[in-house]
């Protein structure tokens, strides 16, 4: 009972972090390997279902607020939706110890996304003769195969292609990366649970507190700036105290 007590309050606290700083899911991949002992292979399966669920409730909330603009964007989510099923496989296929080795360099690439915060780059400045650039359609895919693969931090990938290289409106670029991620994210639950890399109990209790920490998020704490300065330093500890246990411990 304790142990299903503290994975909802670690969701609580992640759900909270996703809407305000994102990035929230390096705690609940911590709270799996860490808290858990599940191996990171199965975590990345198992961490899923909550961003399925908020996927899902993004999507509904900006459809009931009429903001699911998604003119422009349906190419780039096919691209990046292909990528995501062979990322998806990738995972499915990699043995754990392989896994193992890859897993804390993933936490480092994330650590330093949320040191330098590239989204404070994003610009909305759209020409209306503009035309993306070719070599946009690799790097959607490829963003596609990372997150299929991993996950962590493709929404902020997704959106600083979308807006900088295909001028897209941040509206559309948005709702277009919460799209895509909600569709993949079902495919990677069905696949990742077929292949035994789900532990559907902890995913429940996980997805359950996420579900609770947004709307407390975007209820409560989302015109507070202080909040948003807490989870952003709160993810960085966290994400450096995993690292370093990874790596030394």
């Amino acid at each position: 009972m304790l142990s299903d007590g503290l994975l909802i309050f670690g969701g609580v606290i992640a759900g909270i972090i996703n809407t305000l700083a994102g990035n929230g899911s390096v705690i609940t991949l911590s709270l799996c390997t860490e808290w858990v002992g599940l191996s990171p292979s199965i975590a990345n399966g198992t961490n899923r279902l909550g961003v399925l669920t908020q996927s899902i409730a993004g999507t509904a909330s900006l459809y009931h607020h009429k903001r699911l603009k998604l003119e422009g964007t349906y190419r780039y989510m096919l691209v990046v939706g292909v990528g995501a099923i062979c990322g998806i496989l990738l995972a499915s296929y990699i043995d754990d110890q392989s896994f193992r080795k890859i897993y804390p360099w993933f936490l480092v690439f994330i650590f330093l996304i949320l040191i330098f915060k590239p989204e404070r780059w994003l610009k909305t400045n759209i020409a209306s003769d503009y035309q993306a650039p070719w070599y946009i359609w690799p790097i959607y895919f490829i963003i596609g195969v990372y997150g299929g693969l991993i996950q962590v931090g493709v929404g902020v990938f997704f959106l600083a292609t979308s807006v900088m290289l295909g001028r897209m409106p941040w509206g559309n670029a948005n709702a277009a990366k919460i799209v895509i991620v909600g569709l993949f994210t079902l495919v990677a639950v069905f696949i990742f649970r077929l292949n035994g890399l789900f532990d559907l109990r902890t995913a429940i209790f996980l997805a359950t507190g996420q579900s609770v920490g947004a709307w407390l998020g975007v209820k409560y704490l989302d015109k507070i700036p202080q909040a948003q300065k807490l989870s952003y330093y709160l993810l960085l500890t966290i994400t450096g105290i995993t690292i370093i246990k990874q790596f030394f411990l």
